[in-house]
C-alpha cells in the first residue's frame, strides 16, 4: 500500500489524516498476512517515534471505521488485516502447525442468514476462520521427494 492509497482510504473513511494513522495503515496494508499490534509497532517504530498505546488506539479506530478487519483469536490475541474498500469481512486460514494466518480471497462463503434470523440474534460481525495445514507445512510433512498429500486426519 502506497502512502497515496493510505491517504485515500483514510479520507474515504472520513478520518482526520495524521502521520501515525498513515503509518499504521501502511504497516498493515503492506503485509500478505494479518498482523498483530506488536508486528505493526515493530515496523513503525524503526522509522517513527510511536508508542504501543497509540498503535492500539489507531488500530481500534481503523476497525471502527471499516478500514481494517480484526481477527479475535482468543486469550486477548488479535490480528489485523486490510479490509477491501467495498467488501464485508473475508475469511481467514490458520495453520495449526506453524501458526501462520492468511487472508483468503474467496468471493462467497455462504451463510444461512435466514436460519440465523429464526434464532432472533442481532449479529453485528461474522468471523470465519478455517484451520488446517498450510502448503509449506504440508511440503515439510511430505519430505523433499514425496509427492503424496499428508493424511487429512493429522491435525
Amino acid at each position: 500500500m502506497t502512502e497515496k492509497a493510505a491517504l485515500g482510504r483514510l479520507r474515504e473513511a472520513g478520518l482526520e489524516i495524521t502521520e501515525h494513522r498513515v503509518q499504521v495503515l501502511m504497516a498493515v496494508g503492506n503485509t500478505a498476512h494479518p498482523s498483530s499490534a506488536q508486528d505493526v509497532l515493530e515496523k513503525i517504530s524503526a522509522k517513527k517515534d510511536i508508542n504501543r498505546v497509540t498503535v492500539y488506539r489507531i488500530l481500534d479506530l481503523l476497525v471502527e471505521h471499516h478500514v481494517l478487519n480484526r481477527l479475535g483469536l482468543g486469550e486477548k490475541s488479535q490480528r489485523f488485516c486490510l479490509r477491501g474498500a467495498h467488501e464485508d469481512e473475508h475469511p481467514h486460514f490458520h495453520c495449526t502447525r506453524c501458526d501462520c494466518y492468511l487472508c483468503l480471497n474467496v468471493p462467497h462463503m455462504p451463510l444461512d442468514r435466514e436460519a440465523l434470523d429464526d434464532l432472533s440474534l442481532d449479529i453485528r460481525h461474522v468471523d470465519i476462520r478455517l484451520e488446517g495445514i498450510c502448503p509449506a507445512c504440508q511440503k515439510k510433512l511430505r519430505g523433499p521427494h514425496d509427492s503424496t498429500p499428508p493424511d487429512k486426519s493429522d491435525s
